[in-house]
């Protein structure tokens, strides 16, 4: 009877951890930088392209400078402007049902530019959670900050923010951290409340990884 018990306990764990690899993912998101993190579950989706509801949600709120700095470029469409914008960004990870989103950004150190100081990414988580104000529609807006930790970074910050936006209950969690000469941002957008979109952010951004591509 107990090796059968042993037995059954080692298969559920073998079951268990074969689950668990299968479920993570890594991604080359510029020349020699790889991330990897907890393949999230249906129906998130991840993507280097942005989803088209983001896209008309940020054509929506271009400013007139940006439409003209559009259009000086060639671009007459809003929603183009708005693509090409986002396509700036690495990697999209998101739910296409509730409008949850994670956006993953890696920004290279300008010449001359020095590798930030944990006290300067904490101003920028800062600063990040205070933009949220000058959003328009954006109202209510509370946020703490606190410290994260990402694997591959010496250090990172995390500003939890609380708002209204357009009179909808939202939540932004924003991570700003520095690795391998880059600045690097994770930023998540979703309705509240329904704790399921932010639990499946956080096992994304508790699991992510940054390393050197081999």
């Amino acid at each position: 009877m107990k090796n059968y018990l042993w037995l059954i306990l080692l298969l559920g764990f073998m079951l268990t951890s074969g689950t668990a690899l299968a479920q993570t993912a890594s991604y080359e998101v510029r020349d020699g930088i790889e991330i990897g993190f907890t393949t999230p579950p249906v129906p998130w989706q991840v993507s280097k392209e942005p989803p088209d509801f983001l896209v008309q949600e940020r054509a929506a709120h271009l400013h007139p400078p940006q439409l003209e700095a559009a259009r000086k470029a060639g671009i007459d469409s809003p929603a183009e402007a708005a693509r090409q914008m986002l396509k700036a960004d690495e990697l999209f990870l998101y739910n296409p049902k509730s409008g949850a989103h994670l956006i993953i950004d890696f920004s290279p150190l300008r010449e001359g530019e020095k590798p930030p100081k944990a006290r300067t990414l904490k101003t920028s988580a800062r600063y990040a959670g205070e933009d949220l104000k000058g959003e328009e529609g954006v109202t209510d807006v509370s946020s703490k900050i606190s410290k994260a930790r990402i694997s591959g970074a010496k250090a990172a910050y995390r500003v939890d923010a609380d708002f209204r936006s357009h009179g909808e209950a939202t939540r932004f969690v924003g991570i700003i951290t520095f690795a391998l000469n880059h600045w690097v941002y994770l930023y998540y957008t979703g309705p509240q409340p329904g704790p399921e979109d932010l639990a499946v952010a956080n096992q994304i951004l508790e699991s992510l990884t940054i390393a050197a591509k081999q």
